[in-house]
C-alpha cells in the first residue's frame, strides 16, 4: 500500500479519479463534506450509550463520575493526536498494491483517506471500523478494568476512549450504507467524496 499526504481539501475536483466499472450504484449518502456533519451526528448516541454502559459495567464506577473523566483535556489532545493515525489505520487495510492519499478538511474539522481501487464488502466494513477499534474500543474496554486508585490515569483513558469513537462517527454511517446496500458477493470503490457498489 503506497500513502502520501496530500494536503488540505479544497474541492471534490481534486479527488475525482479512477474510473468506474459500468454497472456502479452510487450509495445513497451525503455529497458533500458539509452534507456528512450533519448525517453523521445520530451516530454520536449510540457512542454515548456504549460509554455508558461501560460506566455502568466498571466496579465502583456509575455515571455520575462519567461527565468530567469522559473530558479530561489530556485525554482529548491525545485523541486529536491520533487524526492522522486514524486515517493510516484505514490505508492498512487495502490491498498491497493500491495507493492511499491523506487529506485534510479544515472547514469541516476532519481528515479522511480517499483511495479508488476496488475492495469487498467486509474488507470496506473492517478498514471502517478499524480506527474506532484500536483507538475506542480497546481502550475503552482496558478502563473498564483500571482501578479506582489510578483515578488520574484512568479519566485520561476515557476521555481518549470516547473521542476515539466520536472521531469515528463518519465511519459508522459507511458501515451502516454497506450493510443496508451492499449485496453478497459486491465490491465498493471510491469516485468523488462518494461510494459506489458493483457487482464483479
Amino acid at each position: 500500500m503506497k500513502l502520501k499526504w496530500k494536503g488540505i481539501y479544497k474541492n471534490e475536483e481534486q479527488i475525482l479519479t479512477g474510473e468506474l466499472p459500468e454497472n456502479a450504484v452510487k450509495f445513497k449518502e451525503p455529497n458533500t463534506p458539509s452534507e456528512l456533519s450533519s448525517a453523521v451526528c445520530i451516530y454520536i448516541i449510540p457512542v454515548i450509550i456504549l460509554v455508558c454502559i461501560a460506566a455502568l459495567i466498571k466496579p465502583a464506577y456509575g455515571l455520575n463520575k462519567i461527565y468530567l473523566d469522559a473530558f479530561d483535556i489530556w485525554g482529548i489532545l491525545l485523541a486529536m493526536l491520533m487524526i492522522v493515525p486514524h486515517e493510516i489505520l484505514h490505508a492498512l487495510v487495502l490491498p498491497k498494491d493500491a495507493e492511499a492519499n491523506i487529506w485534510f478538511y479544515p472547514k469541516g474539522g476532519m481528515a479522511f483517506v480517499h483511495f479508488t481501487c476496488p475492495i469487498s464488502k467486509s474488507r470496506f466494513i473492517i478498514l471502517s471500523l478499524l480506527p474506532s477499534i484500536i483507538f475506542g474500543l480497546i481502550p475503552l474496554i482496558v478502563w473498564i478494568f483500571i482501578p479506582m486508585e489510578f483515578k488520574k490515569s484512568s479519566g485520561v483513558l476515557l476521555s481518549f476512549a470516547f473521542f476515539g469513537l466520536l472521531f469515528g462517527v463518519g465511519d459508522y454511517l459507511n458501515v451502516f450504507n454497506a450493510a443496508r446496500q451492499m449485496p453478497k458477493g459486491s465490491y465498493t470503490q471510491l469516485y468523488g467524496f462518494n461510494s459506489y457498489w458493483f457487482l464483479p
